[in-house]
């Protein structure tokens, strides 16, 4: 139940906030589902998941830089599958070895309509936003723990 209040109380905020100050929404709720998908919710989770999606981005920048700089048919469709078996491969990698991760980063950066920087700073505050989900959902856990027990005691 703490998870439920904690993502529901932050994520509301952060759709509040994000066209305030320039971010793009769903971006970083991709990068906030990143995060929760990894299933580590510690700061390795948090670093990984900021890997994974900048090394997507990378990837969907060079689809994008491909496909301009070599004016083949259909050039958008083959570097594609050539950069698509480049990101399975470098999945492999550790510390970005959640392949989904990556495609994520990918995908935003062709959804970003060019407004690449701004995608950027969304996709890696959403990840802080999962981050900041899980602590201050530990934080409403424990709360709620010594609070039953503070009752229990007084009985």
């Amino acid at each position: 139940m703490s998870s439920v209040l904690a993502s529901g109380l932050l994520c509301g905020l952060w759709a509040f906030i994000a066209p305030f100050i320039g971010l793009l929404t769903w971006a970083g709720f991709a990068g906030c589902t990143t995060f929760f998908a990894i299933g580590n919710s510690g700061v390795t989770g948090l670093v990984k998941a900021m890997l994974c999606n900048i090394t997507g981005f990378g990837c969907g920048l060079l689809i994008i830089w491909l496909s301009n700089i070599i004016a083949i048919p259909q050039s958008a469709a083959i570097f594609s599958g050539i950069v698509t078996s480049l990101m399975c491969l470098i999945g492999k990698l550790k510390m970005i070895n959640y392949v989904p991760g990556i495609f994520i980063g990918c995908f935003s950066t062709f959804a970003a309509n060019g407004n690449w920087l701004v995608l950027l700073f969304s996709l890696l505050s959403g990840v802080v936003l999962g981050y900041l989900c899980s602590q201050l959902a530990k934080e409403f856990s424990n709360w709620h723990v010594k609070r039953t027990e503070k009752r229990h005691n007084l009985t």
